[in-house]
């Protein structure tokens, strides 16, 4: 749950707009100014409405952007007032700006003004209408984008806290997953300790310090965003050490991992789980036990982490192993999104090899 203070912060921290981005927003509004003016002037050329097409280009052009300068000033000057007054002197700008693009097109065209516009009263009063009345139509499209964007920035602040909070709630469950030891894990390998002591002494004192190891590493972790891969890897091999002292012969691993990936930054726990799993559901239950392969390698500038065993088939209907297999799934998809996989696919004759592969 986010606090008040916490949404503030979110609030305050997503910035106004620029005066750059302001700068490109008025050339762009501008750029389809001109292209809505071209079309006007080719629509009305078509239509036999004032001189040639190359007359009415400039003329219009000139409107059009005597108006757009005449209302992007008077909008800056009254930015701080209310929307209707900013209308009102809109469009009291572009009508003003329509009468100085006619006589500034009509020169740039290269015609005397009163000479063109003395058997053509009507048309200055037409040019004039038809100016406020695209003006009005602007305003209303640039207004419509306006209500669009603020829209889709509100949309996107809060996609912005939504993803804030789900980060926190994974960065939570991260941590109750790195502080937690599996109870039966730590009593089964105390207890084994205590009877190794009596009988098997050397073996006994291995098993402690692989567990002291494992402790050390896990425990460091709980504070921690990120490991590396040798931390990780570290961890696993006392892992595996005490369940190789546990299961004698029925235990046979291999860690595979270059020494020049070790360095390597990843999200912890993401491999110890799928260790644990090849363990627990696949080779204790098995009568004669079996093998487990850990490696890792560099595949064109992505990290393939993969954890094989030959323990019993794969159970799709194992609920520990679904649970465990959509933690880590769903982990990858909010720290890489689409940039990291997980795949697993079942081993013959037994077994199943798992493979994450996230950017190197």
């Amino acid at each position: 749950m986010v606090d008040a203070k916490e949404n503030q912060c979110l609030h305050d921290s997503v910035p106004g707009p620029s005066m750059a981005k302001q700068s490109q927003a008025v050339i762009k509004i501008y750029l389809t100014s001109v292209l809505l003016v071209s079309a006007m002037v080719a629509a009305f050329t078509a239509f036999d409405y004032g001189e040639d097409f190359a007359t009415n280009m400039i003329i219009g052009q000139s409107i059009g952007t005597t108006m757009f300068g005449a209302a992007v000033a008077v909008l800056f000057v009254l930015r701080r007032t209310g929307p209707f007054v900013q209308m009102a002197a809109a469009m009291a700008a572009m009508a003003t700006g329509a009468v100085a693009g006619i006589f500034l097109g009509t020169l740039a065209a290269g015609k005397n003004v009163h000479l063109f516009f003395e058997p053509r009263k009507e048309l200055f009063l037409e040019v004039i209408i038809l100016s406020i009345i695209t003006g009005f139509l602007f305003r209303y499209i640039l207004t419509s984008q306006k209500r669009i964007s603020d829209a889709l920035a509100a949309i996107q602040h809060e996609k912005i806290k939504r993803l804030t909070i789900e980060k926190q709630v994974i960065e939570t469950n991260l941590r109750l997953l790195q502080a937690q030891i599996e109870p039966h894990f730590l009593f089964n390998t105390l207890s084994n300790i205590l009877t190794l002591l009596d009988t098997d002494l050397e073996n006994g004192k291995l098993m402690l310090e692989d567990l002291t190891a494992y402790l050390r590493i896990t425990l460091s972790k709980t504070r921690e965003e990120t490991t590396t891969l040798g931390q990780e890897i570290d961890m696993i091999r006392a892992y595996l050490n005490i369940f190789k002292i546990r299961m004698g012969d029925r235990l046979d691993f291999t860690i595979e991992v270059p020494g020049d990936l070790r360095h390597l930054r990843l999200p912890p726990m993401l491999i110890q789980p799928l260790v644990e799993n090849a363990i627990e559901h696949g080779l204790e239950p098995k009568i004669e036990g079996g093998g487990i392969w850990v490696s890792a390698r560099d595949q064109n500038g992505r990290l393939a982490i993969e954890v094989k065993d030959s323990g019993l088939c794969f159970h799709k209907n194992n609920h520990d192993w679904g649970v465990g297999l959509t933690n880590i799934r769903e982990r990858l998809q909010a720290l890489y999104d689409d940039r990291a996989a997980l795949t697993f696919e079942e081993n013959s004759p037994s077994g199943l090899t798992v493979t994450i592969e996230v950017p190197a």
